[in-house]
């Protein structure tokens, strides 16, 4: 029985990491356990990849996936006030166009989430990109249709392949 969990959990790993690293099935002596597979959280690319987070900002490193209407991103997080002040009188319109929202998500050392007005998707819409390194933040609101964006902290952030994707399809 713990050969057929071993062959079943890499046929899995192999199958979560697309990849076909699949190793020989059989006796122990085949996979010892230095050749075990990799935890599959620890088979994602190296923390090199994501930036070391100290300070009040790294208090939404627990807020990934989490929907932010739930865990408070826009009114009770770190960043609820500087995003207000980004967005000024816009800040409702933006709340509103995240009602069918997205969890927030990592991708590099960005996290994101985006979401749409409900029953009004690619006309009503927005994103928020956060980088908690730098304390940078991007705004991206779609009001009847056209997109503004509102860049604060100075450096640009680069948009993950989903917001990318959202933009494109805008545009569309």
């Amino acid at each position: 029985m713990f050969k057929n969990n071993r062959a079943a959990f890499t046929i899995a790993l192999a199958a979560v990491t697309g990849s076909l690293a699949l190793s020989a099935c059989g006796s122990p002596e085949n996979n010892p356990p230095a050749q075990a597979p990799a935890d599959p959280v620890a088979a994602e690319p190296a923390p090199a990849a994501t930036a070391t987070l100290s300070g009040e900002w790294a208090s939404l490193e627990p807020l990934v996936s989490q929907y932010p209407s739930q865990s408070g991103l826009f009114e009770a997080s770190v960043i609820a006030a500087p995003l207000k002040t980004l967005l000024g009188d816009k800040f409702e319109t933006f709340k509103t166009n995240m009602k069918v929202e997205s969890p927030l998500t990592r991708e590099g050392n960005v996290l994101y989430t985006s979401g749409n007005k409900p029953h009004d998707g690619g006309i009503n819409a927005a994103y928020l990109l956060i980088d908690p390194a730098t304390k940078a933040m991007e705004v991206g609101l779609w009001e009847g249709g056209k997109l503004t964006t509102y860049p604060a902290g100075g450096t640009s952030i680069a948009k993950p392949k989903d917001i990318q994707t959202l933009i494109s399809n805008a545009a569309s």
